[in-house]
């Protein structure tokens, strides 16, 4: 059950971008009188006028008449500024609400939170930049059902229920997103490569892909080295990270230093399903550690 402040602060979120289009075009107009003035600093006056020359004066059409492209250049980058400034605005927003994920490693209540934005949006009449983080809020919802392993329903609620354009990259981004994470549930390596030549750079920079990767091709010694060398940016991707070491040094035979990596996993995993599988390795690896020590 997702509790009030989850709540107010999605709505908090939805209001904010309310007025978006109103503050960008403020954003927008004061950009653009900012870079009429730099650029009036060196070319001088922008609008026409009299230039008073010794006893008489001549009529000086300013630099807007003589250099019309810096006109629209300014307008350009007043524009480009104001988006900017407005995305940063939503993705500032959105980014608090993913610590409940990638701080806390609580993937329950983050599913819980991403559906309660994404029914709200769907009451709205959007205005402003709602439409916007309405888009973004469907693609987090979409990654926290693969991150609670409901390969299943995201799958349903790509196919049937996402709402929008479904050539956009964000949706290309979502459906590659799950597509890759079945492939590698259900161990299908030649799948996983097919799909992992075909996506994004996004995709292929990270990390934990490319180890899972090598991990379908049985390279657990390699994908092992591989993970060594960096930890994970946040709690919840240094959780996965230790998970699937774990999962390596179990295929090599290191039993000890893959329970230290269960260990991890079982400590700090919180609502995320690689704790209870680290926990069930544990129970099912430990006996037979001890045993195999009492009898050496």
């Amino acid at each position: 059950m997702l509790d009030k402040r989850s709540e107010d602060q999605i709505q908090h979120v939805y209001d904010r971008q309310k007025h978006g289009r109103t503050k960008g075009f403020l954003v927008l107009l004061v950009t653009y009188i900012l870079m009429i003035g730099i650029v009036s600093l060196f070319l001088g006056n922008p609008i026409p006028h009299k230039e008073p020359l010794l006893f008489f004066s001549i009529w000086d059409y300013g630099w807007i008449y003589t250099y019309p492209y810096l006109v629209v250049l300014c307008g350009v980058v007043g524009l480009a500024f104001s988006l900017i400034w407005i995305y940063y605005i939503i993705l500032r927003d959105l980014i608090k609400i993913d610590e409940i994920v990638l701080q806390q490693c609580d993937v329950e209540m983050y599913l819980e939170t991403m559906k309660y934005g994404v029914a709200y949006g769907k009451k709205l009449k959007f205005k402003g930049f709602q439409k916007s983080l309405f888009m973004l809020l469907q693609q987090r919802l979409s990654t926290a059902l693969i991150s609670n392993a409901k390969l299943e329903e995201c799958r349903q609620f790509l196919t049937e229920e996402w709402i929008g354009k479904k050539n956009s990259s964000l949706y290309k981004q979502a459906i590659m997103n799950l597509d890759l994470v079945e492939a590698y549930y259900h161990l299908d390596t030649d799948k996983f490569n097919s799909l992992f030549q075909k996506a994004a750079p996004a995709f292929k920079k990270h990390k934990l892909f490319v180890a899972e990767q090598m991990f379908l091709e049985q390279k657990y010694e390699q994908t092992a080295a591989f993970l060594g060398t960096y930890k994970g940016k946040n709690p919840y991707n240094e959780v996965q990270r230790q998970y699937l070491l774990g999962k390596c040094f179990d295929k090599t035979g290191n039993k000890q230093m893959a329970e230290e990596c269960m260990r991890y996993v079982s400590t700090h995993g919180n609502t995320m399903p690689c704790k209870k599988k680290a926990q069930e390795w544990i129970l099912s690896n430990m006996p037979k550690r001890i045993e195999s020590s009492i009898t050496n």
